[in-house]
């Protein structure tokens, strides 16, 4: 404990002799705050563990390192960078300091927090807390501490299985069905060479367990169908889950399955295949569901195919359409993703619109996610799908039409959903589709 003495400089000359004065009981001013770890729940991927404070209105900061770490830890540099975070956050969200410490760090008693995120078997690991203020300064005579060390590994004897129904070359649909002794379990999705490549580069075998998988993965509760869109053909795919049981242990499954070959449509002959090629402007109004509706203006090149990825798109009745501008995406090839350094640039390219051609004229455009409009943003894959601005809602399992006027001159891309129109879309893993912009109307291509 620390005690506040006062220190009082003088020259020998200046001292009178004073009588020596009776010892003043020692003032106390740390309050004191206690953590209790529950060692009876305690396994090598979670810690439960209680925080007792004196003060039960003052805020307090509480964290988890492993004791190695803690060693060489400065608790300042800790302070100061969530200090920092919970400025940003409040100006971010403009809110004041104070609402933003009632958000993030605790008040009174905590009980029975669990804490299961980052944790290894057979290792040492510190629980730290200290009480809060707006300096960057620690007094770490005021810092608690608790100390604890994981159990080894043990594999969960839950489970839950896995089953790919609906496969066809673009999609699947993937069934989870977890054990009654499931708590939660994290769900990856992707082709099997990614899930390869990406568990290999991990540093241990329970690297994934511990963290990974809730970096990678969406947490789920009970049995699941999850609808898996916009992959490639003849492709394995892995679904790869880790479980966490009631009783704190884990377990690692997966299974794979790969999708079906396209089928080579019969050929068609239509005139459109020649007529529709060259330069056009587009417009469209749009969305982005917060501001108001704004005028997209873009052009689109309709070309039989491209020099730099290797498809035969007459092979399927196919025309693509490449698009520069819309919702303000400028259009970048192969070559330009390539010469970015961007990975997987044959996957990525675009903005683009795959136009589908049928006996009789009919033009149509896919509405169920399986082309890619384009990949290079950071969400990943954005695919044009139904949706209704008005209510953000979006619909996968449609076929949007592609109106070709009597002079040729003019296309109108419209979906067949009342209230809906052509959007961009993207699917936000573990929330769903979302529209980096919604269509307002149809779009309209006049020819250049």
């Amino acid at each position: 404990m620390l005690m506040m003495v006062a220190l009082v400089a003088c020259t020998k000359s200046e001292v009178k002799p004073q009588p020596t004065p009776e010892p003043e009981p020692p003032v106390q001013t740390e309050a004191k705050i206690t953590i209790d770890v529950d060692e009876s729940r305690l396994t090598a991927y979670q810690v439960v563990y209680s925080i007792y404070p004196e003060d039960k209105e003052a805020y307090y900061y509480c964290d988890v390192m492993s004791k190695a770490r803690w060693e060489s830890a400065n608790l300042n540099e800790v302070k100061a960078e969530f200090n920092t975070a919970l400025r940003n956050y409040a100006q971010m969200t403009d809110a004041t300091y104070e609402e933003v410490c009632e958000q993030m760090l605790f008040k009174g008693d905590t009980i029975d927090f669990m804490s299961n995120a980052g944790y290894r078997g057979d290792t040492d690991f510190v629980i730290f807390s200290f009480y809060w203020d707006e300096t960057d300064e620690v007094n770490m005579a005021e810092v608690a501490v608790a100390e604890f060390r994981t159990p080894s590994h043990i594999d969960s004897t839950e489970s839950v299985a896995i089953a790919f129904e609906g496969v066809d070359p673009y999609e699947m649909t993937v069934k989870c069905t977890p054990t009654e002794g499931v708590d939660t379990y994290y769900y990856y999705f992707a082709e099997t060479a990614k899930v390869d490549a990406m568990l290999a580069k991990l540093e241990d075998e329970y690297a994934y367990l511990s963290y990974e998988a809730m970096n990678q993965g969406i947490p789920y509760k009970g049995a699941q169908t999850l609808a898996q869109k916009g992959l490639k053909p003849e492709t394995s795919y892995t679904a790869l889950i880790v479980v966490l049981d009631k009783s704190g242990n884990r377990v690692q499954v997966s299974a794979a399955q790969a999708t079906e070959a396209v089928q080579q449509n019969a050929r068609v002959e239509s005139e459109l295949f020649e007529s529709l090629l060259g330069e056009w402007v587009g417009v469209q109004t749009v969305t982005d569901g917060y501001a108001e509706p704004l005028t997209s203006e873009f052009v689109v090149n309709i070309v039989a195919g491209v020099d730099d990825y290797d498809y035969n798109y007459r092979d399927n009745n196919q025309l693509l359409a490449l698009v520069d501008g819309w919702c303000d995406l400028a259009y970048y090839s192969v070559t330009d993703l390539v010469e970015y350094e961007i990975e997987d640039p044959e996957l990525k390219w675009g903005p683009k619109w795959v136009l589908d051609i049928a006996e009789g004229d009919v033009v149509t455009m896919d509405g169920y996610a399986r082309h890619s409009v384009i990949g290079w943003m950071f969400f990943g894959d954005c695919f044009m799908l139904s949706a209704d601005p008005a209510t953000q809602s979006v619909t996968v399992d449609t076929t949007l039409s592609v109106t070709v006027s009597e002079d040729g001159n003019t296309l109108t891309i419209a979906s067949p959903v009342a209230n809906c129109y052509p959007s961009l879309v993207y699917n936000f893993e573990g929330y769903g589709w979302m529209a980096y912009y919604y269509g307002a109307s149809d779009i309209v291509l006049t020819r250049k």
